[in-house]
């Protein structure tokens, strides 16, 4: 027996059977891209709708330290070196930044001289401290999680 080839009933059930997984496909991308819209607009891609301030303090007993480093994740971590045209930063020092990012490492370092009485940093939230090292090369670090935990 030879199958009709033809046959019009047979190619309406054929394109009828293709149009099904086209039709789940496309209900499958528009219902992820609401999803996903949803999220973008409530800022919740890794990103907060509103920023939160840090402070950043450096103090040293000799009234000033050699270098200040810090970074955050909002500025895709770019290193920001604090100098002054004399070689030296004026302590005490601080700096506030608007954080938005809902999640990365805040970090100070402090370059001092190894002869004088050392020097502290610091990291505050809401006028709190979170983080405090002293000593010849103090290293502050913290996360955005832990300096603004879930509430």
């Amino acid at each position: 027996m030879c199958p009709v080839i033809n046959n019009p009933t047979d190619a309406s059930r054929r394109r009828r059977r293709a149009a099904i997984p086209i039709t789940v496909g496309v209900a499958l991308c528009l219902v992820g891209l609401g999803v996903w819209l949803t999220f973008a607009v409530r800022g919740e891609d890794g990103r907060g709708e509103d920023a939160r301030e840090i402070e950043l303090e450096v103090t040293s007993g000799a009234g000033q330290v050699k270098g200040i480093v810090w970074r955050y994740p909002d500025d895709g971590n770019k290193i920001h070196d604090v100098s002054d045209s004399s070689g030296m930063i004026k302590t005490p020092w601080s700096r506030r930044i608007d954080v938005k990012s809902l999640k990365g490492p805040i970090i100070l370092n402090v370059i001092h001289d190894p002869d004088s009485t050392g020097a502290t940093c610091r990291i505050l939230v809401n006028g709190k401290v979170t983080e405090e090292q002293s000593g010849v090369f103090p290293h502050c670090m913290t996360t955005v999680q832990r300096a603004f935990p879930a509430s």
